[in-house]
């Protein structure tokens, strides 16, 4: 399967995650599920998607979406989901998924290049988009803020290095104190010298993507306070270690990081 068609899979796995979620909710007593449900058109519109993608290698499957996606089509416009109407559906996209997608990653990191001038929007940024927002623990996340992270008489430099190759994701905070340090530069450096790191700019308050230099001629940054980036990387993480989304909870920690962003400038 190719790059775009496990896009797309990964896409559908998570809008059916989100729906069964939501229906649990409803039934546990939480009204107002279309709050938190990403709805009936949004399932049919990927699952389209996902019969296009694999019409050609997973004929069986593909036939059986188009059924049951018309049971979906001719439920009442204002009738919310539920499991027996999309049922075979998910069950179709976790078969799928456990043939063509990575399998959940039980080690999670994540390595933030920061500099300390930028700590409360560093520590911010892991309270509550990290930890409360995407449910990371401390031990998935290397952070010098946290000075448990490197004990007194460890070369730090190793520390770093050694880390950020054990790490999935290296986050680069970019500031003008960021652009002056030599450490972050040096740290950014071995980032993108190292294999199969997804790196991610993000652009913080009071800094043009211009001052990113020759670094915007190569990875596009985001602004930290772009909603709609934090969205994406919410999305990311969740696809990639395989946590059930809650956006309700996430939407939160998001207003909640910009309030403090919104604080310290």
């Amino acid at each position: 399967m190719k790059k775009g068609q496990i896009q797309i899979l990964q896409n559908a796995r998570e809008t059916c995650d989100n729906i069964a979620n939501a229906v649990t909710k409803r039934n546990s007593g939480q009204p107002f599920c279309q709050n938190y449900c990403s709805g009936k058109e949004s399932l049919i519109r990927i699952i389209k998607q996902l019969v296009e993608a694999i019409k050609n290698i997973e004929s069986e499957s593909c036939e059986r979406l188009i059924e049951e996606l018309e049971n979906v089509k001719h439920m009442p416009q204002n009738q919310c989901m539920n499991p027996y109407s999309f049922g075979a559906i998910v069950a179709i996209v976790n078969i799928l998924s456990r043939k063509y997608l990575k399998p959940k990653k039980n080690i999670r990191k994540l390595f933030i290049s920061h500099s300390s001038n930028d700590k409360v929007i560093v520590n911010g940024f892991i309270k509550e988009i990290l930890k409360i927002g995407c449910g990371f623990k401390d031990g998935d996340i290397f952070c010098t803020l946290d000075s448990t992270v490197i004990r007194t008489g460890d070369d730090f430099r190793n520390k770093i290095v050694e880390n950020m190759k054990e790490c999935d994701f290296v986050l680069l905070f970019i500031s003008g104190n960021y652009i002056k340090s030599e450490i972050c530069q040096n740290e950014m450096g071995v980032a993108w010298a190292l294999n199969n790191k997804r790196v991610l700019p993000f652009i913080l308050p009071n800094t043009t993507f211009n001052d990113m230099g020759f670094l915007n001629e190569v990875k596009q940054g985001a602004s930290i306070v772009d909603k709609r980036k934090l969205d994406e990387f919410y999305n990311e993480v969740c696809g990639y270690y395989g946590i059930s989304s809650d956006w309700p909870s996430f939407n939160k920690a998001k207003e909640d990081f910009i309030e403090i962003i919104s604080q310290s400038s």
